[in-house]
C-alpha cells in the first residue's frame, strides 16, 4: 500500500491527528495472555453485573445497563482491575516516536499510556482527558 506523500509530510511535521478505537489493542498482553477483547469484555461485564444476560448486545448498551444496575464507579473499578496490569505490544511501543497533534482513543485500557509511560525516548508527553 502506497502512502501518500502529503499524509507522510503531516505525520511527520507532528500535525495529524492519531484516531483508535476497537482493535487498537491487539496484541497487548495480560498475565502473558492476550488481552480481552470488545466481545469479551462485554461478557465479563455481563456476567459480573447482568447474570450473563444481553451476552448478544453490544458493549456499549452492555456497559449501560451494568452501570444502571450497579453504578459508574463499580463498572469502572471493574474494568481498571481487569486492564491496569495490560503490557503494550512492540507496535504500541512505535507510538511515543512519532510527534502527534492529538491521539484520541475509544478504549477503556491505558494501553497508549503505558506505551508513552515505558519508552523514555518519547518525543511528546502526554495528557489525559476524559470524557463519558
Amino acid at each position: 500500500m502506497d502512502i501518500p506523500k502529503t499524509l507522510i509530510d503531516i505525520v511527520r511535521d507532528g500535525k495529524a491527528a492519531l484516531f483508535l478505537g476497537a482493535g487498537a489493542s491487539i496484541g497487548a498482553r495480560l498475565d502473558g495472555k492476550e488481552a480481552p477483547t470488545g466481545n469479551q469484555l462485554k461478557d465479563l461485564i455481563s456476567d459480573k453485573f447482568l447474570g450473563g444476560e444481553h451476552k448478544e448486545s453490544e458493549l456499549a448498551y452492555v456497559s449501560e445497563l451494568a452501570i444502571s444496575n450497579s453504578s459508574l464507579s463499580n463498572v469502572q473499578s471493574f474494568i481498571y482491575e481487569l486492564f491496569k496490569d495490560l503490557k503494550p505490544a512492540e507496535h504500541h511501543m512505535l507510538l511515543p516516536n512519532i510527534r502527534w497533534n492529538s491521539i484520541f482513543t475509544t478504549n477503556y485500557d491505558r494501553i497508549i499510556e503505558s506505551a508513552y509511560d515505558g519508552n523514555k525516548d518519547r518525543l511528546q508527553n502526554y495528557k489525559v482527558l476524559v470524557s463519558d
